[in-house]
């Protein structure tokens, strides 16, 4: 076995090395070997504890990732990647000094691309490499293995195995998309992990990333900080935000993020989105327990069945029961309530397409209806599952003729109408908690007979009047990729306005309190004879309207989406 390095170089540096993407290939002699490194299992224990168990760490293949053999003077000889088995093969001069460089990156040209990069050292790419030996005349075996660092009782040594145990994660959940789709395309992924990574809001450059997520730019922030929540070998944590990933990249998500967990009645939006990254992560590795290590020695983590655990709350709105109706209509073990198997195929073609293209809020309400649709012989079945969650047959992409109301006289319909020339009252209330919770917002599904100059107004409703109140308007496209395209102007105001242009056609509002009281207000749509320009997509959004408290004229950014 070579004696083994372990490295940060920065991209930059990594780039000027000439990486070009084809395979470099030297002559004469052949240098081949295996990439492994540790894999550090979870132990489950009574009372819903999970740890990790560094008594049964196995020695695991890096997949997939780039190999290159560098000379003395720091250029590239030959480079290929590992295959499934961790196994590379390249060829190089005969008699020339060269070292094996091992990067923590997985590419294959015109398919994939995600490197493991350190977000406190300047985007610094992980790498693992031997000492200089000569190529000789003869075949050369080079095999190296990432060690997990962990000694004793401890983590002592170079946390090396780490990036690659990261990488393994997320080429299962590639591998069960390359499945249901040979032909898939993964856009470049960067997933930042630094041991300095902690669960703290603030700098993400000095390790501050609040807690592991995707942060909808083609980039995951994962935990490193030993002794308290470290997320490597957590791999459905991995998965769970790599879902995230797939939602933006190959579906579409309307999540408006913040914090949940499976019990809570939530915005549709987010259940469905945290219920699907949850459900992937079982899905890709074929395990339903799903479990977070953390504590001190990684030993006092938690766990949940994504299959049989206990329902709380279940609905609509939970993404505990997301997550298990996904789960069971992929998985082969039918119960009483479910007899689908449908493996992942017919989920990821609902997910690329209908999905993606629905004019709704991405929701349960959409997934069911795109599943039913693709699959009528199945829909009975599909409605057997979805109904042992306490969710009535869903018809259509908006939830129609709901039953279950979450005990909220304000939860239904899900959606309400609105069209030019008329006012409707909606309610929001805080009966679940505050910005993401159901109740919280409104959706308001909006009809435009022609293309014009249109004002929304929002004025509270006297029976409900608070001064706290403080309505917003968000508006939607319905077509993809469902922009946001404009936000009413008051802030910190009892009543809002939104003038804007549109198109004839469909539109969705998300109206909401930003102070979250509970709150009434009576919502109307006119034409409206003011001049507003339409922004371009990532412009800042200028109302001309005056803030009724400070006095001062408006201009408000487009919110971001989010994906935790």
């Amino acid at each position: 076995m070579l004696k083994k390095r372990f490295y940060l170089i920065p991209l930059y540096v990594f780039f000027l090395l000439g990486c070009s993407m084809h395979q470099i290939t030297g002559e004469g002699i052949n240098i081949s070997g295996t990439i492994t490194y540790d894999r550090v299992p979870s132990k489950l224990s009574y009372g819903g504890i999970a740890k990790l168990d560094y008594g049964n760490i196995k020695k695991a293949p890096a997949k997939y990732v780039l190999v290159k053999a560098l000379s003395r003077d720091g250029k590239v000889v030959a480079q290929t990647q590992t295959d499934k088995n961790g196994k590379y093969s390249l060829s190089v001069p005969a008699e020339q000094e060269v070292k094996i460089r091992v990067y923590a990156r997985m590419y294959k040209k015109d398919f994939w691309d995600v490197s493991v990069v350190d977000n406190t050292n300047m985007k610094a790419l992980y790498v693992m490499e031997g000492d200089f030996h000569s190529s000789g005349t003869d075949p050369n075996i080079r095999s190296l293995h990432a060690s997990s660092g962990w000694v004793g009782t401890d983590y002592q040594g170079s946390r090396v195995a780490a990036p690659f145990a990261i990488l393994s994660s997320i080429n299962q959940a590639m591998d069960k998309v390359r499945k249901a789709d040979p032909t898939a395309v993964f856009p470049q992924l960067t997933v930042n992990w630094s041991v300095n990574n902690i669960a703290s809001a603030g700098d993400v450059d000095s390790g501050q990333i609040i807690t592991s997520h995707y942060d909808g730019e083609q980039g995951l922030w994962i935990l490193g900080d030993a002794n308290s929540d470290t997320d490597e070998y957590d791999d459905h944590i991995i998965i769970h935000e790599w879902g995230h990933y797939f939602e933006d990249q190959f579906s579409r998500a309307d999540s408006i993020g913040g914090p949940h967990s499976p019990g809570e009645a939530l915005d549709i939006r987010l259940a469905f989105g945290e219920g699907w990254g949850n459900a992937l992560s079982g899905i890709a590795t074929d395990d339903p327990v799903y479990f977070d290590t953390s504590g001190v020695g990684q030993s006092y983590g938690w766990y949940m069945n994504l299959e049989s655990g206990s329902q709380k709350n279940p609905g609509w709105y939970s993404e505990g029961s997301v997550q298990r109706i996904l789960y069971d209509l992929y998985d082969s073990s039918n119960e009483s309530h479910d007899h689908t198997s449908l493996g992942f195929k017919p989920i990821y073609d609902v997910l690329t397409g209908s999905q993606k293209n629905t004019p709704a809020f991405t929701s349960i309400f959409s997934f069911i209806h795109g599943l039913k649709t693709d699959n009528r012989s199945k829909a009975r079945n599909i409605d057997n599952t979805v109904a042992y969650e306490r969710i009535s047959s869903i018809e259509d992409s908006y939830g129609s003729n709901r039953t279950n109301t979450a005990n909220s006289s304000y939860s239904t319909p899900v959606y309400r109408d609105l069209y030019v020339g008329n006012t409707i009252d909606i309610c929001n209330r805080n009966n679940y908690g505050v910005y993401n919770k159901l109740g919280n917002r409104s959706y308001v599904r909006v009809s435009v007979p022609s293309a014009g100059n249109y004002q929304f107004n929002a004025q509270p409703n006297g029976s409900s009047y608070s001064v706290n109140q403080d309505p917003d308007i968000l508006i939607y496209s319905t077509k993809y990729p469902h922009d946001n395209i404009g936000i009413s102007s008051n802030e910190g105001s009892p009543r809002d306005e939104l003038l804007i242009f549109l198109e004839k056609g469909e539109y969705l509002l998300d109206v909401y309190d930003a102070s979250f009281d509970n709150s009434c207000y009576a919502l109307s749509l006119s034409k409206s004879s003011m001049s507003y320009s339409k922004p371009d997509k990532n412009a800042t959004v200028s109302m001309k309207m005056i803030n009724e408290r400070q006095g001062t004229a408006n201009s408000r950014e487009l919110p971001k989406r989010h994906y935790y």
